[in-house]
């Protein structure tokens, strides 16, 4: 999930090994959080659809709004904003599964609250509280907000000379400057004979040949990883894996979400999947000798990445010019939900509230006025964000072996979800009101989604060309003169309907015509191209029974064995090591601070 400024969904597991997690193959391979539950039959009826009620969308004056209570501080805002009904003034109602368990009392009182009134006052209502809401947009309305525009996520470009359209033109600030398209492309040659003289001068970048080695790209690197829940594991793991030192600043007091566990268990799944190979290091930033310290870690690392609202880090005292003012070479990332630039910056954002502003559950869904078939828990944009973010660190670190200087990195993760969205971003800006999940974006001659043989099944087809449409024909046996425009895409999808969609996909693969089967989660564990590739692995961690399926590093290296991981680490494990080792403290100085609960230990 996103973080913006909650950092705890719940109580902190129990720092102890009383209490184990048995093998969950129908977890997540790609680390953490539940991309998808397998095949489960949700409470709107559509099988194995992850269900939307967790993060409810109510209907209001004009449009929806998704509701996202986590915390406990979360809660007792919306229960004064309830006007304290009595009925729920219990502190067990503190808890998510007490709140859960009682929806069908709580439901209809939050239904009737936000009833009459129009979105845009419920979701700045909602901020001022500390309550999480965001509006369900469509992908048009997002595009066209003053946030966006404010922060510099979309302008006006001319995308080719003379051919202007408002769409998203970058996603990370470098230094306060938004990285992204300036101006149109480049005229395409006159002639072929042009083209081929271009090519011609085009000389390749010599590739020097290497020999196998141990060696770990991020040797040598130490990042400070304040980030929290999804986007910060999975940042902070990127780094870990191909061998930098990665130290986990943890709080008591502010625990990570990601710790959370339903029954008190030593260790969640998730947050070792997540926080594999990384140290844990117990520290009180919001006391005056914690920050000291973390200055002092600062002077010897050569990354900070943190995932707040927007200003947080300043507000603790450590924001980028503190901390480039101790170390000029420090690269720091920050990222939000929502841009510090734009009028939303004092949102709390988490994924769910990310889509709905954003206008992906306007697109993620089966039926327009069902909202329990809208996009459930699926974790997104956290995954893609937090690897941009990483790529965007590695790329500031290249330019600092030039400049000898680090940078200020910041990335929202909205901006991140329009982006992806950038071809129908585009087509709306040229087109208001075409922005849909089945848009035709001028890519392909044909093609689309198309249902097959079983419950919820589907298939990926796009034809480029006339002759991967005469293709099509011959491996469905449409007739002859079927038009692409007509009578094809009902033969086609007849014959879809008929058949397994894995079948479907290499049926048409074997005939050269790209497609492509709707896969599943759990299903990727026994894909072939992903075995191939070792995509994934799997892993053991102490406190947790048997073994887990869990991603692989980034990916499969020619010339590089990427080191042996250590397992999640317990809060504040590492502590003593990273203060007598990195900060030089004597053995008595670190009690003393033990003991002062400046800093803390497993």
């Amino acid at each position: 999930m996103s973080e913006q400024g909650e950092q705890q969904r719940g109580a902190p597991g129990r720092q102890d090994d009383r209490r184990h997690v048995g093998p969950q193959r129908e977890r997540p391979a790609l680390h953490v959080g539940r991309l998808c539950r397998g095949r489960v039959r949700c409470r709107c009826g559509i099988p194995h659809r992850p269900p939307a009620d967790v993060y409810p969308v109510y209907r209001c004056a004009d449009g929806d709004v998704r509701l996202c209570l986590l915390s406990e501080r979360q809660w007792r805002g919306m229960f004064a904003w309830l006007g304290e009904p009595e009925e729920f003034a219990d502190p067990a109602y503190d808890s998510i599964a007490a709140r859960v368990a009682a929806a069908d009392r709580l439901e209809p009182l939050i239904t009737e609250l936000f009833a009459d009134r129009p979105a845009a006052e419920l979701v700045e209502e909602a901020a001022r509280r500390g309550v999480p809401l965001a509006q369900v947009l469509t992908l048009g309305d997002a595009v066209a907000s003053d946030h966006f525009t404010a922060a510099g996520t979309v302008a006006l470009r001319e995308i080719a000379p003379g051919f202007a359209t408002t769409l998203p033109v970058g996603f990370a600030d470098v230094d306060g400057h938004r990285l992204g398209i300036r101006s149109a492309s480049p005229k395409p040659p006159a002639t072929q004979d042009a083209q081929n003289t271009q090519d011609a001068q085009w000389t390749p970048r010599h590739r020097p040949t290497a020999s196998r080695t141990d060696g770990a790209p991020f040797s040598g690197i130490r990042v400070l990883n304040l980030g929290v829940i999804v986007f910060g594991a999975e940042a902070g793991r990127a780094f870990a894996d191909l061998g930098a030192d990665v130290i986990k600043i943890e709080s008591t007091a502010f625990p990570d979400g990601l710790r959370q566990t339903r029954r008190g268990e030593a260790m969640n799944a998730s947050f070792a999947w997540g926080n594999r190979g990384e140290r844990s290091l117990g520290l009180d930033l919001r006391a005056d000798e914690g920050r000291q310290l973390f200055k002092d870690l600062v002077r010897h690392s050569d990354v900070v990445l943190a995932n707040f609202k927007p200003g947080t880090l300043d507000s603790l005292g450590i924001g980028h010019a503190v901390l480039e003012a101790v170390n000029p070479r420090i690269v720091v990332l920050e990222s939000a939900a929502f841009s510090r630039k734009g009028p939303w910056s004092n949102r709390l954002g988490y994924g769910p509230l990310v889509r709905a502003a954003c206008g992906v559950t306007s697109l993620w869904r089966y039926a327009p006025d069902d909202t329990e078939s809208w996009d459930g828990v699926t974790v997104f944009p956290d995954h893609v964000a937090a690897r941009l973010g990483a790529l965007t660190i590695a790329a500031a670190l290249l330019a600092r072996e030039r400049t000898g200087r680090g940078a200020h990195l910041e990335i929202a993760q909205s901006d991140v979800v329009l982006h992806q969205f950038a071809v129908l971003a585009a087509l709306e800006g040229l087109r208001p009101g075409s922005a849909a999940a089945d848009a035709d974006v001028g890519t392909a001659l044909f093609g689309g989604v198309f249902a097959c043989a079983g419950d919820d099944e589907w298939c990926v087809i796009d034809v480029r060309n006339g002759r991967e449409a005469e293709l099509l024909r011959r491996a469905t046996a449409a007739p002859p003169d079927s038009q692409v425009d007509g009578d094809l895409h009902e033969h086609v999808a007849k014959w879809t309907a008929e058949r397994p969609p894995a079948e479907v996909a290499e049926t048409l693969q074997g005939y050269g015509i790209p497609a492509a089967a709707m896969t599943r989660q759990p299903e990727l564990l026994d894909d072939p191209q992903s075995r191939a590739r070792g995509t994934f692995t799997t892993m053991r961690h102490p406190l947790l029974d048997g073994e887990l399926p869990a991603e692989n590093v980034a990916a499969p290296y020619g010339q590089l064995t990427p080191p042996p991981s250590r397992p999640a680490p317990l809060s504040g494990e590492h502590t003593v090591d990273v203060c007598t080792e990195v900060l030089r403290l004597t053995p008595e100085r670190v009690r003393d601070l033990i003991d002062r609960r400046v800093i803390h230990q497993r």
